[in-house]
């Protein structure tokens, strides 16, 4: 890959670029971050310090590894591990006075590791603060995700990825700064609690028309569910723009009644019970491709042998 195409480019030169998994869960099953179990009730958004991205600084070693696993399966993105990286929750977790040097580190990491075979995404996720403290947060929302966004790409990220945004309204504040970058952007809608509309009550066909309107050059739909429901969201989302569609699915069954696994019983400590075999992304790659998806990756639960499966599935080759 030479270092002068962006994501945009790569997309219009091949049928689907193929993403990495995720970080943050992968690396608390490792004893690297903390899940914040053991001390305050996890998935409701209102959290201190569950799942913040401090290894970057605390346990690079770790970090470089699974950057290493991922770029081996076959990925030709390595994110950032700047999720949940703003000030506001970092403080939260005690660490908003090293939100420069967790920010800048994990982009040095995985720029080291990608090297010219693979681009770095700087990882945008939502504050939280709309869950917490709803649309009256907007301003405050706006600040931080400006300060994050500018972080990442004074440390040189090639786009940006905004993910896991619950409501539609965070997401489009995120857009606009991401805009003011300069940079490629992916957005990535997570819906929860339901598959037919976001937080904020806007369905998957209305939150992609809205972020390709904002300014979004790819849209798509991340976590919460596991491959075939993300495709029914993105295939709703798909008939209505005309860019580039992202599906990150996670890797955990979920059910009709709770379609996503961070509000399982399961979540955090029991996940394993209701992880995917490895073939349901091999399987989900095939149809992600025959159904014109052209970015393709995992989300929570998703280690390198997922990613190799997803090559496997879209039938080329782990040499990059």
């Amino acid at each position: 890959m030479k270092k002068t195409e962006n994501i945009l480019d790569w997309i219009k030169k091949h049928e689907i670029v193929l993403g990495d998994g995720g970080y943050l869960i992968e690396l608390e099953r490792r004893g690297w971050v903390d899940s914040g179990s053991g001390r305050e009730k996890v998935g409701t958004g209102k959290g201190t310090g569950q799942f913040t991205p401090e290894v970057a600084i605390e346990h690079p070693d770790a970090l470089r590894e699974l950057h290493r696993e991922f770029l081996n399966a076959g990925s030709q993105v390595l994110q950032a591990l700047t999720f949940f990286g703003t000030r506001e929750k970092l403080n939260r977790a005690g660490y908003g006075g090293q939100t420069e040097a967790i920010n800048a580190a994990a982009v040095r990491i995985a720029r080291e590791i990608a090297g010219t075979s693979a681009l770095v995404a700087g990882s945008v996720s939502r504050t939280q603060l709309f869950e917490r403290e709803g649309p009256s947060s907007a301003d405050h929302v706006r600040d931080l995700l400006t300060e994050q966004i500018r972080l990442l790409a004074d440390a040189g990220v090639d786009f940006l990825i905004l993910e896991t945004f619950f409501h539609l309204q965070e997401m489009l504040i995120a857009i606009e700064c991401a805009r003011a970058s300069g940079l490629p952007i992916v957005a990535t809608m997570t819906f929860r609690p339901k598959l037919t509309e976001c937080s904020d009550g806007h369905s998957p066909a209305d939150c992609a028309r809205a972020m390709v309107d904002a300014g979004a050059h790819v849209v798509g739909a991340n976590c919460e569910q596991e491959p075939e429901r993300i495709l029914a969201i993105t295939r709703e989302m798909r008939h209505v723009v005309n860019v580039p569609i992202a599906a990150q699915p996670a890797t955990f069954r979920t059910t009709d009644e709770t379609p996503c696994f961070t509000r399982l019983p399961e979540f955090p400590d029991g996940l394993e019970s209701i992880q995917l075999f490895r073939s349901a992304f091999e399987k989900f790659a095939a149809s992600a491709k025959s159904e014109g998806i052209q970015y393709l990756g995992g989300c929570c639960g998703c280690n390198a042998a997922y990613i190799h499966a997803l090559s496997q599935g879209l039938g080329v080759s782990r040499t990059l």
